[in-house]
């Protein structure tokens, strides 16, 4: 008998659904229809791309697809989500306790001072450099400051992050810093954005507007792995260029 010679995996048998699994038990259909359908199946869902979907979006998919091996494919993606979810939220918990610190103590003198000096040197010199630092620190100022909002009010900050980003893309194209971006994010958004001060040094920040790629190239780079520092590299940058001198 067909069914004999052509033998189907437990594995296969759970992702082609229960009614054909009962079937090929009972002896109805052959190995081969089952092996069929489950290439059918995942042919399907390996070229589906869950490129760009949110939690919400995959979460819907589940309810409407019968293609079983999408469907794992699927949970699997919302169990990393969940994993990323958490370690995110652990790194925020730093983060914010980070900021207060950095309020009070950046450079010796509290951030937000930090972040006037940077304007009155870049107004004063019209140093490209200068002004390019400072859409960093604004922008890594913002990435922090959305982490203790909620809402709508979260959102806006995030969106002044993403502006603050496309803004500074002229300066890193003039100035011939190394930049891009990739979708290697291991976290809930589309894309990893990756700057590298003058001194070798790597900034990275999350950002899902879909417009980043208008003015970021692709860039082939790992993250380096130091969690929660792109403040603290920004601020010894500025330390080392530009406050050193200076009265504080």
């Amino acid at each position: 008998m067909e069914r004999a010679i052509v033998g189907v995996s437990s594995v296969i048998l759970q992702l082609v659904g229960k009614k054909m699994r009962n079937d090929y038990k009972n002896g109805k259909i052959s190995g081969s229809r089952v092996l069929a359908k489950y290439a059918r199946d995942k042919k399907e869902a390996d070229a589906f791309s869950l490129y760009g979907y949110r939690q919400g979006d995959i979460k819907d998919l589940l309810k409407e697809t019968h293609n079983n091996v999408l469907k794992q494919k699927l949970q699997d993606r919302l169990a990393d989500m969940k994993r990323a979810s958490q370690k995110s939220a652990d790194q925020n918990r730093t983060s914010l306790d980070k900021l207060e610190r950095f309020k009070k103590e950046a450079c010796g003198i509290g951030l937000r001072k930090v972040i006037k000096k940077m304007d009155a040197i870049a107004r004063k010199s019209k140093d490209r450099q200068a002004r390019l630092v400072l859409l960093l620190l604004e922008t890594e100022y913002a990435n922090l400051s959305a982490k203790q909002h909620r809402g709508k009010l979260k959102g806006k900050i995030y969106q002044r992050k993403d502006l603050l980003l496309l803004q500074m893309a002229d300066y890193l194209d003039k100035l011939h810093w190394k930049y891009g971006i990739n979708d290697e994010t291991g976290k809930n958004a589309n894309h990893l954005v990756y700057v590298y001060l003058p001194n070798g040094v790597q900034l990275s920040w999350h950002c899902n507007s879909f417009s980043i790629y208008q003015r970021y190239p692709p860039i082939d780079a790992q993250w380096d792995g130091q969690v929660c520092m792109t403040m603290e590299k920004i601020l010894a940058f500025i330390e080392n260029n530009y406050l050193k001198n200076q009265v504080v």
